[in-house]
């Protein structure tokens, strides 16, 4: 006996057309993207944290759907203890977007980064995608704000 379907009539699945949803989302609010194959990136101003905020999609091999938000600074090696305890209070506070510090040891400067995840098995549709970004550039820019005015980041 075959399996159902279970995919949503009106959703995308997303595996399929994640670069579509988030191209038509950042166009929705007029922002600049870049992108390639395996990645879109959309540069958002936020004037309550004083910088930019950049929001990268990409997939990983597990079958997620991984985004990773920014605010376009390294941390100096003086900054890092202090980055660390924010992602820890953050995390403990709210795990949305978990914080984290990245890149250490990495051949760049280390950095803040917020990071979200759906899996790539489920289906949404333009209007559900929307709403998810929205929400994940709100969480974003509460989360650099509340960097920047707790810690100073």
């Amino acid at each position: 006996m075959p399996e159902p379907d279970v995919r949503s009539f009106d959703g995308l699945p997303l595996a399929d057309h994640w670069h579509r949803l988030v191209r038509m989302w950042g166009a929705r609010h007029g922002l600049p993207l870049e992108a390639d194959a395996s990645s879109v990136t959309v540069g958002v101003d936020h004037a309550d944290a004083r910088r930019r905020i950049t929001v990268a999609f990409t997939t990983t091999r597990n079958e997620l759907l991984l985004v990773l938000v920014t605010d376009d600074r390294y941390l100096t090696e003086d900054r890092i203890a202090l980055a660390a305890a924010a992602a820890n209070a953050w995390n403990v506070d709210r795990l949305a977007p978990m914080l984290a510090v990245c890149n250490l040891g990495g051949g760049q400067p280390p950095y803040l980064s917020g990071i979200r995840t759906l899996p790539l098995v489920c289906a949404l549709s333009q209007q559900a995608f929307n709403a998810l970004a929205d929400r994940w550039l709100d969480e974003a820019r509460d989360l650099f704000t509340w960097c920047h005015r707790e810690f100073g980041l």
